[in-house]
């Protein structure tokens, strides 16, 4: 009789394991403070525009606590006429210099500069109709992202080993969650990827039963102080962390049959069966990633942005 392994996932949570399947080569999107004098909201379209075109096979623009490497745009006005006939038109000539920059050392890795026009009953629509026309197909982009991919990945060629050795460090110390941030940061790009994902499971051998207790102590003092659906909820959190093969994993089932007995079908949560030990695998490899980025999303932005087209230091 085949032998079912099963796993108590929390639906939301599933949000976390897109980037464990998809975790390539990432940018962060920074603009400091311009020297022109342009609308926020169309520095926000300028950003989003630039998030589009930027994103490639193998390249995505991500916030900044995923990795250290910043895309940084800088806007300048090279004309700017005004034209009033029965409606007043503005006409903008605009230089938008790129840069991308290693933000923790300041070394640059590619930059480019793209012209772009646009027009518009004000300012602001004449910056929106300017940034509208980036898009992937421009030759300077496409330069652009291809030089900063080959400078990127051969960052991590070299650095990916030194990477692992300080992960397995910090959890010879019990910081298993910012070990595995440091492992979800190599991209699978990299030849060193699947050493990371190695990596990754050992420690997490090390640390799923301390993970385990922990966890299933936090959703028990969350339930018992509220037995309602909100506890259940929150518990709920903290139990869709711990996988099957965990020394505590018999208490968390009863806690589970005890909360779904109290709050019936208005819980959410389903019990998910895993036929193989490759898929429970997987789910280990989506598990201590998903910990990675949580931890990432709970630091303090440590980057420095130096010797940058800005001529000085930004630090955010």
């Amino acid at each position: 009789m085949k032998k079912l392994i099963f796993l108590i996932v929390f639906v939301v949570n599933m949000t976390l394991t897109t980037y464990a399947q998809n975790n390539g080569i990432q940018l962060y999107l920074y603009a400091p403070n311009q020297m022109e004098n342009i609308p926020e909201a169309s520095m926000g379209y300028l950003l989003n525009n630039l998030s589009s075109a930027v994103t490639a096979d193998g390249l995505a623009a991500q916030n900044e606590y995923m990795t250290q490497f910043v895309l940084i745009p800088k806007v300048n006005v090279a004309s700017k006429s005004i034209i009033t006939n029965t409606q007043t038109q503005v006409l903008l000539n605009i230089d938008i210099s790129l840069q991308v920059v290693d933000g923790m050392s300041g070394t640059l890795y590619a930059s480019s500069t793209i012209n772009v026009k646009g027009v518009g009953t004000n300012e602001a629509k004449a910056y929106n109709s300017a940034f509208r026309s980036i898009n992937k197909q421009q030759q300077q982009i496409i330069v652009l992202v291809k030089t900063a991919k080959q400078k990127i990945l051969s960052y991590y060629e070299v650095e990916a080993g030194n990477i692992i050795k300080k992960a397995n460090l910090l959890a010879a110390k019990n910081n298993y969650e910012e070990a595995f941030y440091l492992l979800s940061m190599i991209p699978s790009q990299c030849s060193k990827f699947d050493a990371s994902i190695s990596a990754g499971l050992s420690l997490w051998e090390k640390y799923k039963n301390y993970s385990c207790n922990t966890n299933l102590a936090k959703a028990e003092v969350i339930w018992i102080s509220g037995q309602d659906y909100k506890a259940a909820v929150n518990a709920g959190e903290y139990l869709s962390q711990i996988l099957p093969d965990s020394e505590c994993y018999g208490k968390v089932r009863q806690l589970y049959n005890e909360i779904k007995k109290k709050v019936g079908d208005l819980w959410k949560f389903e019990m998910k069966q895993y036929n193989t030990e490759s898929e429970l695998r997987k789910a280990k490899i989506q598990a201590f990633q998903a910990i990675g980025v949580a931890y990432g999303k709970g630091q303090q932005p440590k980057v420095i942005i130096k010797n940058s087209i800005f001529k000085t230091i930004y630090k955010y």
